[in-house]
């Protein structure tokens, strides 16, 4: 099966590249908060690459599975504690899980296909592509990276300069406590990068992965909020406060995208007819 890069930890890449440096909360770009943001409309997606639900969960939903999730990433940091010293910063695949029991596994697959969640997806006939869990680094210094997920697909800057304009990927971001956020690129997955956007991304002329932009705007999470994203939007994760971030990724019904779906991650255990919206699986 091809690899998917969506299941792997981006940080490893980076780490591959040797892309370390220092980090403080104070470097971060402070005054780009939600001004912008508040002003806009739930469900603005399609326009800006995102929409941000304050206060979308309520707590018996989240309560629900949040044991399950912290279940995983406590085995998850005790069977690959070498690369998270290393600087691993997400985990992936929840659903196929060997540590995680069939009732677990259903509880996560009725909050997947929950119609609360997937009326929200705004193209036409979505699929489930993965899960994957947010943490904060082992290093607290580690810095953050601008990116597009896209870029780790393998597929030429040609290829994804067209792809991005159709395609897409969605993360459901659920966060399980409050943290510092996202901080992403409004626009930009259906938009090519500025000169100044692909020279940091791409740590080109003296910039670094981390340095500042200045259409970046932060959105800062709370328990309860729901962030969907675009994966091939540039964005970048901000470290800090012990964050735990439960995402789920979808994508459209296209071959080139779910040839790297796991079918491992799916319901294979149970009947489809248990959970409402199957044909996402």
């Amino acid at each position: 099966m091809a690899e998917f890069p969506y299941q792997k930890s981006l940080a490893l890449i980076i780490f591959s590249n040797g892309r370390k440096c220092m980090r403080t909360f104070s470097q971060l770009i402070i005054h780009k908060t939600l001004d912008t943001i508040e002003s806009m409309k739930i469900g603005d997606y399609t326009e800006f690459g995102f929409s941000y639900h304050k206060n979308f969960f309520k707590e018996e939903e989240l309560s629900r599975i949040e044991p399950i999730l912290i279940k995983f990433h406590n085995f998850w940091l005790e069977e690959n504690s070498e690369i998270y010293l290393k600087g691993a910063l997400n985990s992936h695949s929840l659903t196929s899980s060997k540590n995680l029991n069939k009732q677990e596994k259903k509880i996560l697959f009725d909050f997947i296909s929950s119609n609360r969640i997937i009326n929200l997806i705004e193209f036409d006939s979505p699929k489930f592509l993965n899960t994957q869990l947010f943490f904060d680094p082992n290093n607290l210094n580690q810095n953050n990276y601008w990116h597009r997920d896209i870029q780790y697909t393998g597929i030429s800057e040609t290829e994804q300069k067209e792809v991005i304009k159709t395609q897409n990927v969605v993360h459901f971001r659920i966060p399980l406590k409050k943290e510092l956020g996202i901080e992403l690129i409004p626009k930009t997955h259906r938009i090519w990068d500025s000169n100044e956007e692909y020279e940091v991304r791409n740590s080109l002329n003296n910039r670094k992965p981390n340095d500042p932009l200045k259409k970046g705007k932060l959105i800062e999470l709370r328990r309860s909020d729901l962030l969907i994203f675009s994966a091939n939007m540039i964005h970048r994760g901000i470290y800090g406060n012990d964050r735990l971030s439960f995402d789920i990724i979808y994508c459209n019904n296209n071959p080139q995208i779910l040839k790297f779906r796991d079918g491992n991650n799916l319901p294979i255990e149970f009947e489809l007819k248990e959970f409402n919206n199957a044909e996402i699986f």
